[in-house]
């Protein structure tokens, strides 16, 4: 028995046919596998400052022989919750057709340069679409999504210590007044604040900014014990009293003196012209009260005509001895005649040496002198 001989026609042309189709595959496949890009994004949140930090990386790859491209297409945004806006990333941009060079990008991997989002962003992304030299376009734009939590957040600064460098300086002026500084230094971070008590219920709350000082006066009525305390202190500043200025002078010193003749009482005040305001009140026993008010460097005299028990009680600032004074009839007396008391100190005629002289004579036979100093009593002393 014959076997029929085997034809290899049919087979092979099968087989040269399925070379043909994957070689058309492969030639179609080829650029569209060859060439693409890839996008991914590396975020992360810098406490420091409380800004999400990072970059993108793009890898773009080409067929052999094809080294430059461009992006035509380049979409980046930035999302916070549901608010969705624009960014742009410097070095990543589209280049237009036509512009010089038309392909200025190589072939690669690159990063971008560092990038900062606020701390409260939620989404970044980044979307391109490259164009190759052949002028092969990629039929998908490529890219990257980076979900971020919303929270970067930088540590709250410490607080800066905050403390007042108080001081304070007293001192007593000529006229009783107490003068108190009270002072913050300058290197002080916080205000100082400072309480000052004297005698009489006296008490002045003040707060100085640092590097400034204040002055207060406390009245000389006040100037008894005084304390200087400032808040945060545990031991006063000052406490006591204040000492007394040593280099004050002392004003003038007024001379005042009474004289009885046949006509009146007589009152008179001569005050130096460094001294200070002097202001009694004369109050007869017989009559209306009368004012003597001297200036420095004038003389005053008050005169209340002469009657039988006639007295006349002074009163004033500073005066503490009251004791009415009392007219005596000068020995010497006659009708329509106004004589002395053997002083030799009439106030009108041809004797009008001046009452302020006078008063020096009287002084010299035991009439009453009385003397008024800076801050001293006032008496009259027979």
């Amino acid at each position: 028995m014959s076997l029929p001989k085997l034809s290899l026609r049919r087979p092979l042309a099968i087989l040269g046919a399925g070379f043909i189709g994957l070689a058309a595959t492969l030639a179609v496949a080829g650029p569209a596998s060859a060439h693409h890009s890839e996008v991914k994004g590396q975020f992360a949140c810098d406490v420091k400052t409380g800004e999400y930090v990072g970059h993108w990386t793009i890898d773009n790859v080409g067929t052999e022989g094809v080294d430059k491209y461009r992006f035509i297409l380049v979409d980046a945004k930035k999302s916070v919750g549901d608010i969705t806006s624009n960014v742009t990333i410097p070095g990543v941009s589209v280049t237009e057709k036509g512009q010089d060079p038309q392909y200025p990008r190589t072939v690669g991997k690159f990063d971008t340069e560092e990038l900062r989002y606020p701390g409260d962003t939620t989404q970044l992304s980044l979307t391109v679409q490259a164009e190759w030299k052949n002028t092969y376009t990629e039929k998908e734009p490529k890219g990257d999504v980076v979900d971020l939590a919303g929270n970067c957040k930088a540590p709250e600064p410490e607080p800066e210590p905050t403390t007042p460098k108080p001081d304070a300086t007293v001192n007593q002026e000529c006229d009783g007044i107490v003068e108190v500084v009270v002072s913050n230094g300058k290197d002080a971070t916080a205000p100082a604040k400072f309480t000052i008590v004297a005698a009489g219920d006296y008490k002045k709350t003040v707060t100085v900014a640092a590097g400034k000082s204040e002055t207060v006066k406390v009245p000389a009525e006040n100037a008894g014990d005084l304390k200087v305390t400032a808040e945060g202190v545990e031991k006063p500043l000052f406490d006591g009293k204040p000492a007394e200025p040593a280099d004050c002078v002392a004003p003038g010193e007024p001379t005042g003196s009474y004289q009885s003749t046949c006509d009146d009482l007589v009152f008179e005040i001569v005050n130096p012209a460094d001294g200070e305001k002097v202001e009694l009140t004369l109050t007869p026993s017989k009559g209306e009260p009368q004012q003597l008010v001297v200036e420095p460097g004038k003389t005053g005299t008050v005169k209340f005509p002469a009657s039988e028990g006639l007295t006349v009680t002074p009163s004033g600032k500073g005066l503490d001895d009251t004791k009415p004074i009392a007219w005596e009839k000068p020995a010497d007396c006659t009708k329509g005649e106004a004589g002395g008391s053997g002083d030799e100190l009439p106030l009108t005629g041809a004797a009008a040496g001046g009452i302020a002289a006078t008063a020096v004579a009287l002084l010299g036979i035991g009439i009453a002198l009385f003397v008024v100093a800076r801050r001293r009593k006032m008496r009259f002393t027979a």
